[in-house]
């Protein structure tokens, strides 16, 4: 049976400055950033939500559009995107969130959501190149509900 025999190193922190420069050359003359610019937000348990497995911050502000676009994919069919100023709660959004000059959008129409959560596009069944579009029973992931709102949409010519 052979022994070995582990002696226990500790690793000695260096220091924060860069290694010494060769002795023909200056040292920079701009500052390195302060690393206090890049600490990230505090905790803070109360103003934290869970929202698709991530943890967001809510935000004192009501829900609203932002900015909306939209372009003819065929004859009667134009693509619409919505853009809100905080994530929406996908579970809220309804055929009836949306009426189209008027009238409830088709019951079973398809919602698509990107990845953080704060736009939503839809095709839907469009032949002018104006049209209103007015939002209402849509809320945030944090519960606020956003305030009845009609858009004029203009489809985007290519």
């Amino acid at each position: 049976m052979m022994c070995v025999y582990c002696a226990p190193s500790f690793a000695a922190p260096g220091s924060e400055d860069f290694p010494p420069l060769p002795f023909d050359q200056e040292p920079p003359e701009e500052e390195l950033p302060d690393k206090q610019h890049y600490k990230r937000p505090p905790k803070d348990p109360d103003n934290i939500i869970h929202y698709r497995g991530n943890r967001a911050y809510t935000e004192n502000l009501p829900l609203e559009i932002v900015h909306t676009r939209c372009e003819r994919k065929a004859e009667n069919i134009v693509s619409i995107v919505i853009f809100f100023n905080q994530s929406i709660n996908p579970l809220t959004l309804r055929s009836d969130s949306f009426h189209l000059n008027n009238k409830v959008i088709p019951f079973g129409m398809r919602f698509h959501f990107n990845k953080k959560g704060n736009s939503v596009s839809m095709l839907l069944p469009v032949t002018e190149d104006t049209f209103k579009l007015k939002v209402q029973n849509i809320s945030s992931f944090d519960g606020k509900i956003i305030e009845p709102v009609e858009l004029l949409i203009e489809v985007d010519s290519e």
